[in-house]
């Protein structure tokens, strides 16, 4: 025993410096690994994990067979690898969900074929599945929760607004143009900021760099020849500045590169950028162009015509697969809409088995950032996450009317 014992105590202490090693200097790994399954059935997993400051991202590729399933997490295991321990599998018709288990028997959301596609639960429910509603149920029993498979909780009213506040991630705010200033909607509460005396009612002078909300003051605007002032507003401590200027109202707002704001002043032929963490603007000398927030030299006729960030990505093999240019890029995945629209994601390049996470005819206005999608159907703002999947947020019927860069989203430090 007494020769056993400095054993035990050199052991742990390696395990000590492993583990020390593992969180403060391990950012990423990526690896293969077979899983059996409580009910005996075989997977192989392709898991990569990247860090980046607090965030902790888990993707991975699941096979059994022929069958593809994609997903992806944002969670702190510790940086361990081999995070999936146990699988969940229901089938029933046409339609295949499995149900990843984690370390710590952490569950999120499940994994579903329809007709061998992969689908997300939040089409399921508004194509109206019912064989989900069954597996659903299954799955509720192992832990699953039922925040996936509810299509709507009940929506709170406020500020002429309905907000389901049950499905706002915690560190997410969204923001909705209200033409004086902006509702801040998070899981707290709804907050109405003014910033403007008279109704601006296109909000075409707006732009979110960072945690700033960017907008021009457009009061007064029919007696004046230029804009005079840019308001600068923290949407995490409230914070507000307001930065002198002399810009025409031919100008507009080009994209953010780096969370700082590119201006263009047509009429005067010259560009500005804009710090807001900083309260800075200067001319910038060689004009620029703004291209999925990256900056390219400007063409010599860069002030002819207006030149507005887009953010969309380019991607052969998704347009060659899907006959499409419409597509976004948050960190290494991929989002695209297709001309029935559909909105899709591809994880771990897996570009023959994206997930369909919804269709609608008419998407307006889609965002991919900071970890998630936004987009506006009728009435109403959908955000799709991993925490959550697909969900409304808020329904405003000015959104039938007037959408157009009316809203916006960014994650809390």
């Amino acid at each position: 025993m007494k020769k056993l014992l400095p054993i035990l105590v050199l052991l742990a202490f390696v395990a000590f410096c492993y583990q020390i090693v593992v969180t403060f200097f391990i950012t990423e790994h990526k690896i293969d690994y077979s899983l059996i399954a409580s009910d005996q059935r075989h997977y192989t997993i392709s898991e990569e994990y990247q860090r980046e400051g607090e965030r902790h991202y888990y993707s991975f590729l699941i096979q059994s067979k022929n069958k593809h399933y994609t997903t992806a997490v944002f969670n702190d295991f510790n940086k361990q690898d081999r995070v999936i321990t146990d699988i969940k599998y229901y089938k029933k018709n046409d339609l295949e969900c499995i149900f990843p288990v984690y370390k710590r028997n952490h569950t999120f959301d499940v994994l579903c074929l329809l007709d061998s596609q992969q689908v997300s639960p939040f089409y399921l429910l508004e194509s109206g599945n019912s064989d989900f509603s069954f597996i659903a149920k299954k799955f509720s029993e192992e832990g699953y929760d039922e925040v996936y498979f509810k299509l709507e909780e009940n929506a709170i009213e406020e500020e002429n607004l309905s907000i389901y506040y049950d499905y706002i991630p915690k560190d997410y705010l969204f923001t909705i143009w209200n033409y004086r200033g902006i509702y801040i909607i998070s899981s707290d509460g709804v907050e109405n900021k003014v910033f403007l005396n008279e109704d601006h009612y296109e909000n075409n002078l707006s732009i979110v760099a960072g945690k700033y909300y960017v907008t021009v003051n457009t009061d007064d605007e029919e007696k004046q020849l230029n804009y005079n002032q840019i308001i600068l507003y923290n949407l995490q401590d409230g914070g507000k500045t307001l930065v002198e200027v002399d810009l025409s109202q031919d100008s507009y707002f080009n994209g953010t590169v780096n969370d700082k704001v590119y201006i263009t002043d047509p009429k005067a032929k010259v560009q500005y950028v804009l710090d807001p963490s900083k309260k800075t603007i200067q001319e910038v000398d060689q004009p620029k162009q703004v291209i999925n927030s990256q900056l390219k030299t400007a063409d010599k006729d860069f002030f002819d015509s207006i030149q507005v960030d887009s953010n969309n990505v380019t991607n052969k093999k998704i347009t060659s697969l899907y006959d499409t240019t419409d597509i976004r890029k948050n960190g290494d995945d991929f989002y695209f809409k297709t001309s029935d629209g559909g909105l899709y994601r591809v994880i771990q390049n897996d570009y023959e088995h994206p997930i369909l996470l919804c269709q609608f005819d008419d998407i307006k206005e889609w965002q991919v950032h900071d970890d998630g999608l936004s987009f506006i159907i009728d009435d109403t703002l959908y955000f799709y996450s991993d925490l959550y999947g697909v969900k409304p947020i808020v329904k405003n019927l000015e959104f039938k009317y007037n959408y157009k860069n009316i809203t916006h989203f960014i994650r809390e430090e």
